[in-house]
């Protein structure tokens, strides 16, 4: 039987979204320190201790940096398992397993022998934007970075919001039931493909909701930081719902974590953050 409501009290933090290419004792050591499911060795240890370890993380690591400087991440949740309640095994498999996996393909075509080649993510979003001669470098690696903040935005079953976002919220929106429901007719009332960000406006010290067309990123809104995103591309949903948007942006809040927003708030607000202290 499926709980129609559902919310975990423990969050596992999640680590930040990865702006440049893969390394195998980077990805260890910290898969290592957040999950503690590795024995109490840093993998510069097995390396030296092990040589059988130390050859297979070697093959491993010039197999994933062969495909190309960016690379799919690896998400916070089992693929097969899908989203619930947001997503199924199916719908996660296409999306990010095909129109995912595309753009980082097709980043990595384009980025080679470009001024752009080897900068990191964020370098290349902001230095090609709204250049006609790099649109397509821009568009991959914008949608890139889009799909990585939003498998970062959800998590099976969501989370508890944090009091701390829940009442910065509030005195805002007045409640967190009002909030949602600007949310969802931001994203009605948007037409066509793009993305609907939750974000803070540094230079107004409010929160704002921003619908953006194509590949519309976070990255290039002057003083904002994205908090949230949900993908708004009907490839996003179709699989599951069809033609009922209406049903996937309400399913969305059922899986938001809350704990990935008030992360990138309390970075742009200067306040005290330990993302070990869960609730």
């Amino acid at each position: 039987m499926i709980l129609a409501d559902r919310s975990i009290s423990v969050h596992l933090p999640k680590a930040d979204i990865i702006l440049g290419t893969f390394q195998m004792d980077s990805q260890f050591n910290e898969f290592r320190n957040r999950s503690g499911r590795a024995p109490d060795h840093y993998f510069e240890k097995y390396r030296k201790l092990y040589w059988r370890v130390d050859e297979v993380a070697r093959r491993s690591e010039k197999f994933i940096q062969d495909q190309g400087y960016f690379f799919l991440p690896t998400l916070d949740f089992a693929t097969y398992k899908g989203c619930l309640p947001l997503f199924s095994a199916e719908q996660l498999r296409l999306h990010y397993g095909r129109h995912h996996r595309a753009y980082v393909d097709n980043l990595n075509k384009l980025v080679k022998g470009s001024p752009f080649d080897g900068q990191p993510l964020d370098v290349i979003i902001r230095g090609s934007f709204q250049d006609p001669e790099h649109k397509a470098i821009y568009n991959n690696a914008a949608q890139h970075y889009n799909h990585c903040f939003f498998w970062k935005s959800i998590h099976p079953w969501g989370s508890n919001i944090p009091p701390d976002l829940q009442v910065a919220i509030e005195a805002q929106y007045q409640t967190l039931d009002k909030f949602k429901s600007a949310f969802k007719q931001a994203s009605m009332n948007f037409f066509g493909s793009g993305w609907i960000w939750f974000v803070y406006d540094s230079q107004k010290q409010v929160f704002d909701i921003r619908a953006v067309e194509n590949a519309g990123c976070a990255l290039n809104m002057p003083g904002v930081t994205g908090l949230l995103v949900l993908d708004a591309w009907e490839h996003a949903w179709y699989q599951d719902y069809e033609n009922e948007k209406a049903k996937y942006v309400d399913r969305y809040f059922d899986a938001v974590d809350w704990h990935w927003a008030e992360r990138h708030w309390k970075r742009a607000t200067g306040q005290e953050y330990d993302e070990m202290k869960w609730l």
